[in-house]
């Protein structure tokens, strides 16, 4: 066996990482639900009551963003009565997204802008920062709606303009202080750009960007609010700081391409022509990296005429230039492009084992993380090349600008549990919730294994870095998504410096496959339960077929071939405990796993319960889960 866990030959990486020297690394957090509002991240702040719309306002028991020393609890036997209604589930509902929070104020704008001048100023804290420093941590990424300069279709729209931006500016500032960067993103637009409720409004149906992207009116607004935003980080004099910026966060897959494609170019002109050509862009990537590995913002010259497509939005049958690059390389300088990457929104990952999790960020995100983008990237030249995707772009990189260490409870099943209860009862569902010490030794391993798959060292300059999502949680019902909590409890480690590789500490990813001692389902909390799921809603496509997941990681002894079944020039070697991940083996170490590894499966085929991740095939239904809401998990 040879020492490599790479899919490409060593004489294939070696030519990438002298072609591309490695920049230093994006070790960065989101600042999610501050600026642009989401429940499961604030679950009190939507939670509001007859006080609230009043100018009253009131707080919960550890409410993330109340003012310190207040004394006004909301009392919901009292004076202070929940206020819901039907929400766009069908459900009574406390408002479930920014729209229909501002919607509940009705024509009261001055006591809903107070409402949010409110959480902006208690939610982020300079300490906050100072903390995020002392970590390791360089850049932070904040979502912006595109109502933040106050840009807002008053009569289609009940988006509040509040002092939003005034609050970024004193963010900006301790970042200053700090010396870490800030990368905004437009994270919604008019009419939404995918349905979700991160886009500001949650609409009825399946996700969609058709109301956006079908509207030449919508997306010309949306270019527009980005000029205005990149004029304003110029003239509050921001940018020393503020070094880059997201056009657009995350226009779902059934978006008109050539239109994102254009509005891309143009925002990346739009932005530049005022912050510089060296401004950082990144864009989102559709959900589907690899569509992009075709030259896009390349400067190729192969790649300067770009692509002609219909106009599928216009009054006419006019086309447009989707372009793709350009002889002039320097203009894609300092690109990225963004993807997201979470365990939780379709039931076949939730209901991986902890070394199955693993080994799907190893296999799947792995694979999504390399698929672009390359300078001989395939269908390049007219003859067939011998060997594609080797040489990294020296343009646009790849960056995950979104990822957590959830892994067994979807989002929207947990927050309607979460909401109800705080109707209910006053207190929000799990405040208190503790991590075991084994889900905790769980977390720590699942982590790592993403910072060094993000970060794709091997392939020499494929990708810059990722973004965790996000700083803080209010309560512990999605602790997993709460990197604070994560730095105090140890399960999110030690951030290496800027020059330094994740892999050069916590070695490769299949490394860290068997780091994870405890591969029972004990710690896993599959939520909700799968028997009361539409099996068949997987918009994303997630099937679980790689055998080094469905093998819980033991596929990695083959000699013979990899792990998808075709051979390779390289083989993997078997994990070890080292942190470096080109350590030398012993000749008694590998006879000795071997024996280990043959005990393990005895273990596994007579001693353990059969559930439903423990067979070469996963089935779509069946068991090996559970609802349990216990405080301990």
């Amino acid at each position: 066996m040879t020492d490599s866990t790479a899919t490409i030959t060593d004489q294939q990486q070696q030519q990438q990482q002298q072609q591309q020297p490695q920049k230093d690394w994006i070790r960065g957090v989101n600042i999610g639900g501050w600026l642009v509002l989401e429940r499961f991240i604030t679950p009190y702040l939507f939670a509001i009551t007859t006080c609230d719309l009043e100018g009253d306002f009131c707080y919960y028991p550890g409410q993330v963003d109340a003012p310190p020393n207040h004394d006004n609890y909301c009392n919901l036997y009292g004076k202070c009565q929940p206020v819901r209604s039907i929400s766009v589930t069908g459900a009574l509902d406390y408002p479930v997204d920014e729209y229909t929070l501002m919607e509940a104020f009705g024509t009261n704008k001055t006591t809903a802008a107070a409402y949010l001048d409110s959480h902006y100023d208690h939610f982020v804290t300079r300490a906050d920062i100072a903390m995020l420093v002392d970590h390791g941590v360089t850049h932070v990424r904040v979502p912006m709606g595109h109502w933040i300069l106050g840009d807002i279709d008053t009569a289609n729209e009940p988006y509040v303009h509040a002092h939003g931006w005034e609050y970024f500016k004193r963010l900006v500032g301790w970042c200053r202080e700090s010396n870490i960067q800030v990368w905004p993103d437009l994270h919604t637009a008019p009419g939404s750009q995918n349905g979700f409720d991160n886009s500001g409004h949650l609409l009825p149906g399946d996700p969609t960007c058709t109301n956006w992207s079908g509207s030449p009116s919508n997306v010309n607004r949306t270019l527009s609010i980005l000029t205005s935003i990149a004029q304003q980080i110029k003239d509050d004099g921001l940018n020393d700081v503020v070094t880059g910026l997201g056009v657009l966060n995350e226009p779902f897959m059934d978006c008109h391409v050539d239109v994102v494609r254009q509005y891309n170019n143009d925002a990346l002109e739009a932005v530049r022509d005022i912050l510089g050509s060296d401004f950082h862009i990144y864009i989102g990537d559709l959900f589907n990296a690899t569509a992009w590995n075709d030259g896009w913002w390349q400067g190729n010259d192969d790649a300067a005429v770009g692509d002609t497509a219909v106009d599928t939005v216009g009054d006419t049958a006019d086309t447009v230039v989707a372009d793709k690059g350009g002889d002039d390389a320097a203009k894609y300088q300092n690109t990225f492009l963004d993807s997201h990457y979470y365990h939780v929104f379709a039931e076949e990952p939730r209901a991986l084992s902890p070394r199955q999790h693993i080994a799907y960020v190893c296999r799947h995100n792995q694979k999504d993380t390399v698929g672009c983008c390359y300078d001989d990237y395939d269908g390049k030249d007219d003859d067939a090349a011998t060997t594609t995707n080797t040489i990294p772009s020296q343009t646009i990189s790849r960056i995950i600008g979104e990822w957590s260490a959830s892994f067994d409870t979807l989002v929207s099943a947990k927050l309607d549990t979460v909401m109800a209860a705080i109707a209910t009862n006053g207190t929000a569902l799990e405040m208190d919730r503790v991590l075991s010490t084994n889900r905790q030794a769980f977390l720590r391993h699942f982590v790592t294994s993403q910072m060094v798959t993000y970060e794709a060292a091997p392939t020499g300059g494929v990708s810059r870095g990722w973004f965790f999502w996000t700083l803080k949680m209010e309560g512990g019902a999605f602790a997993e998504w709460d990197f604070s909590r994560g730095l105090a409890e140890g399960w999110i480690p030690s951030i290496p410096p800027p020059h330094v590789a994740s892999t050069d500490l916590y070695g490769t990813c299949e490394d860290i496959i068997f780091k994870v001692t405890d591969d029972s389902m004990d710690i896993v909390h599959e939520f909700p339960d799968p028997k009361t799921l539409d099996l068949n809603n997987n918009w994303q496509g997630v099937a679980i077929d790689d055998d080094l997941v469905v093998s819980h990681g033991q596929s990695l002894f083959n000699n013979n071939n990899d792990d998808d079944g075709t051979d390779d020039e390289v083989t993997v070697i078997a994990p070890n405990n080292s942190n470096s991940s080109s350590s030398s083996h012993g000749g008694i170490v590998f006879p000795l796993l071997v024996v280990c590894f043959f005990a393990f499966a005895v273990k596994q085929v007579f001693f353990r319960k059969k559930d439903r991740t423990q067979y070469t095939s996963l089935s779509t239904n069946g068991g090996g889960s559970n609802g349990s809401l216990s405080l301990t998990v």
